[in-house]
């Protein structure tokens, strides 16, 4: 017997066609999404760079304020403010300050511990170029402040938010956000004179990622900058 062969019919075919073009057009369309989560590695590392170059050039940009340049903050209502030691350890050179003639670092405390933590490590090099040097805490409400507990010292803490009183303010560094009583994180140095000659930020500005596994070498930058400035107002007596 003859076996007799049918072509397809046409829609048959059609059918295959369309079938083989919707497989292909799903396959374009996961290659697609597929590109689309998975960034470019060199887009990737020229953003890192970017971001780095940023950092550090808002670092170069730091240093000590000029005289003619500095504002001056009243120490004297600082110093009049609640002050709070929390820990029996607390480390207050209260002892050798003298007004007019000492220097005072303030470390503006909101949020972030990492400026707190870095000051208490290099207290024994400040007091080394500058024996009268006072160190002091300024906070919003110093009897709930959480204090890290990582130095082996503590640190006196000040009221910085009051009645008649807003030391955030007088700064310059109230946070935007913060509903007028939160700062923004620094450190700061003041010299003899009450007048504000360095400010180094930390969560913000170039101290923004100081506080990141990838902030070491900001947080010497920081430090160094902190050394620096006491080290030149000891020089200008």
């Amino acid at each position: 017997m003859a076996v007799v062969l049918v072509p397809p019919s046409r829609w048959t075919m059609s059918v295959a066609l369309s079938r083989k073009r919707s497989r292909l057009a799903l396959d374009d369309d996961e290659a697609q999404v597929q590109r689309t989560r998975e960034p470019s590695p060199a887009l990737s590392s020229t953003s890192d760079t970017l971001k780095r170059s940023k950092t550090q050039c808002e670092l170069d940009a730091l240093d000590t304020i000029g005289v003619d340049e500095a504002w001056s903050v009243d120490v004297d209502a600082i110093l009049a403010s609640k002050r709070v030691a929390r820990r029996p350890n607390a480390h207050d050179n209260w002892g050798r300050f003298q007004k007019g003639d000492s220097i005072l670092v303030l470390c503006v405390q909101g949020n972030v511990q990492i400026h707190y933590e870095l000051l208490c490590s290099v207290l024994a090099d400040l007091y080394a170029v500058s024996p009268s040097l006072q160190a002091l805490v300024l906070c919003h409400d110093p009897s709930t402040h959480k204090l890290s507990s990582k130095p082996a010292c503590s640190l006196p803490l000040i009221q910085a938010v009051e009645p008649s009183n807003n030391h955030f303010v007088r700064l310059g560094l109230l946070h935007p956000l913060g509903g007028g009583k939160f700062p923004l994180d620094a450190l700061v140095v003041l010299d003899p004179r009450g007048r504000r000659r360095l400010v180094l930020p930390f969560g913000w500005g170039a101290g923004k990622h100081a506080d990141t596994p990838a902030g070491r070498g900001i947080q010497t930058q920081l430090m160094e900058l902190l050394r620096t400035c006491v080290a030149t107002l000891e020089r200008e007596r």
